[in-house]
């Protein structure tokens, strides 16, 4: 995404790097936590706002979409302008967006303020990588990257809790909007001392910008999405079928536009070379199906534990806490897997310990009857975190390893913006069938709804693992 080669302009590079190191990573758990804050809140948005289901899907994926739209160009961004300069601006950016999302009026201010957010996230997020490679000394990187894993991984333990507090607190009856809130002190003081601390670089082989095809992948995934969000309530119109068909050709159009920018410039978005290397689509692939069920998969239990059996906000988040403790258990232990058998190995088995939890959280819900209970999806939440953890961690490194090393660089940039969007199209395609079941919103439909959701997140982490098959083969050393 950005090039690791840095020219500085000024000495605060001599400053202790441990400075630096803490801001960008609390930065960077700002932006993470974001994401996961919003499924503990939106049952309770929703209600204080008088917002629609769509609408409150739109709450989560705005900030998604927009992230993903914009992550690679945040990062050429960094490179032109100064990575420091970048992480300042899009730090106090998402600062005042938070602000507006906190005293937001109605549902669409809140979309808007959201997709702020998801702007200055993108600005933010990719400069916290540069400066690790800038203050952190060759042999300390290892160790530094490991750090900001497990402050990543952190974030989604760490996120619904702080909505979960936020809400039970309610100090002056700001409930989900102190949320939103935290991260103003926090963000103003970063800020501050990233002034101080962060050294003033950018890179000099900084590639251009491609604002038209920003634009045009950014209109093509809203022609996606829209429709699955809005067409359940709406009644399924034709321009639901008219957008869906629209997005066919605007994706067309951007490979188009990535396939000229290479040849004039080689700064397009995505290298057309990528396409034509099977490492890459199949990995592609399996990032769109790991992260399309981890968000719509805790947004979906919040509704239905909130709505329809009364859970209180906080109560949720500690009910989903074993999933994330087991994904941190995952984490580490698939290095140890890895290591006595392979990489690929561990994806395989990881997917498919997740594909058993989330089946076994979805079966749950069906067979416990209108008398479930919270506490009966323990169990599955921490299988289902394992394998997650599992699957997740070495995937990066075994996609790259069948992708050329010259294009290394943009596939892992890719690969990160494929999260994004993986998360909003699993919001946007399970969410449709969730709703196709869940009706009159009654304890019944809610778990049926919950079950079948479930269920299509389990198919997607059984194609994750079966997805290994397809990459392919290196005999790069573990």
């Amino acid at each position: 995404m950005t090039d690791a080669t840095v020219q500085q302009s000024d000495t605060s590079t001599q400053q202790a790097p441990r400075g630096a190191l803490a801001v960008v990573l609390v930065a960077a758990f700002l932006v993470l936590a974001d994401t996961s804050v919003v499924n503990i809140a939106a049952p309770v948005l929703q209600a204080d706002l008088d917002a629609s289901f769509a609408e409150t899907q739109w709450v989560v994926a705005s900030y998604q979409l927009a992230y993903a739209a914009l992550l690679i160009t945040g990062g050429r961004l960094g490179d032109l302008y100064g990575h420091r300069r970048l992480f300042v601006a899009g730090l106090l950016g998402f600062v005042l967006a938070s602000t507006a999302c906190a005293f937001a009026t109605g549902p669409a201010v809140l979309i808007v303020a959201r997709t702020l957010q998801g702007v200055t996230a993108a600005m933010m997020y990719p400069q916290t990588l540069s400066v690790i490679q800038v203050v952190v000394p060759p042999e300390q990187r290892p160790k530094a990257f490991a750090t900001f894993g497990m402050v990543a991984s952190s974030a989604t333990i760490i996120g619904p809790m702080i909505a979960g507090v936020a809400i039970q607190a309610n100090p002056l009856d700001s409930s989900w909007r102190l949320a939103f809130l935290v991260n103003v002190p926090v963000g103003v003081l970063g800020a501050i001392a990233a002034m101080r601390v962060l050294p003033a670089t950018r890179s000099p082989h900084a590639r251009r910008l491609d604002l038209p095809g920003v634009l045009t992948v950014t209109a093509a995934l809203t022609c996606l999405c829209l429709p699955l969000i809005e067409g359940h309530e709406k009644g399924w119109p034709w321009w639901c079928f008219a957008l869906l068909g629209c997005s066919v050709p605007l994706f067309a159009l951007f490979a188009l536009r990535c396939s000229a920018v290479h040849r004039r410039t080689k700064s397009a978005l995505v290298p057309p070379s990528l396409w034509g290397q099977r490492g890459f689509t199949v990995g592609l692939v399996m990032y769109l199906l790991a992260y399309s069920g981890i968000a719509s998969f805790f947004f979906y239990q919040s509704l239905m534990l909130q709505q329809a059996f009364d859970y209180s906000a906080l109560a949720v988040s500690a009910i989903a806490t074993p999933f994330a403790v087991g994904s941190l258990g995952g984490y580490y232990s698939s290095a140890a897997l890895a290591r006595h058998t392979s990489g690929r190995m561990a994806i395989v088995t990881g997917g498919l310990i997740w594909s058993i939890g989330v089946g076994a959280a979805g079966a749950t819900a069906l067979l416990a009857g209108d008398g479930l209970q919270g506490w009966y999806f323990l169990p599955s939440f921490l299988i289902a975190g394992l394998g997650l953890g599992l699957a997740l961690a070495p995937l990066m490194g075994e996609v790259l390893k069948s992708v050329s090393g010259a294009d290394a660089g943009s596939a892992s940039g890719t690969l990160s913006t494929g999260q994004q969007i993986g998360a909003v199209l699993g919001m946007a395609l399970i969410g449709s069938a969730y709703f196709a079941v869940l009706g009159s919103g009654d304890r019944q439909h809610y778990r049926l709804a919950f079950a079948v959701a479930s269920f299509c997140i389990a198919v997607a982490a059984a194609a994750l693992a079966a997805g290994v098959r397809f990459l392919p083969r290196t005999d790069t050393p573990r």
